[in-house]
């Protein structure tokens, strides 16, 4: 399976379903798609694990999509949408299985990227939090990474996506 995940407006096309961060020369999974949210008569919700902080350093841990560790954050759930807000209302973690029509109206060059890659599914990642020490943003544009932004990537890679120190492995 081949996977689409779309930060702000940068979408990197993997065939893995993890995304995982290095932390202290240590990989660590930051997200796994455990299933994906189908209407095809063999219904299924999407199903994702994580394992982040906010900015203030609460931590946020999600099996199966139950909340397993949570300080105080409001968790919904939708059959293709896991949002998690913090104490103040604000975004910390947004995952959304995009349909065919939130597909199309996406930027052309995405579409386009995403047309010739078939990925199974597409995730749009929003939030702000943190991969280990690295503080991640993300809104519908931009996807920060500390003091590093990104904007406007099409990337399609043969192995898994990687937040590193030194920047994005795919």
């Amino acid at each position: 399976m081949k996977y689409a995940f779309l930060f702000g407006s940068n979408l990197f096309i993997i065939p893995s379903n993890v995304i995982s961060y290095v932390d202290n020369d240590e990989t660590n999974e930051f997200l796994r798609i455990k299933s994906i949210c189908h209407d095809n008569g063999f219904h299924s919700d999407l199903t994702i694990d994580t394992d982040l902080k906010d900015t203030e350093g609460r931590g946020l841990k999600i099996q199966d999509n139950e909340v397993v560790t949570s300080f105080g954050y409001k968790v919904s759930k939708a059959p293709d949408r896991i949002l998690a807000k913090g104490f103040n209302n604000d975004t910390v973690l947004e995952i959304e299985q995009l349909d065919e029509e939130s597909t199309r109206r996406l930027e052309p060059n995405i579409a386009a990227e995403i047309e010739a890659n078939m990925p199974d599914a597409i995730f749009r990642i929003r939030g702000d939090f943190m991969m280990g020490k690295m503080h991640v943003a993300v809104d519908n544009q931009k996807l920060s990474i500390g003091r590093d932004s990104y904007a406007s990537a099409a990337i399609s890679g043969d192995s898994g996506l990687k937040f590193t120190p030194s920047g994005l492995v795919v």
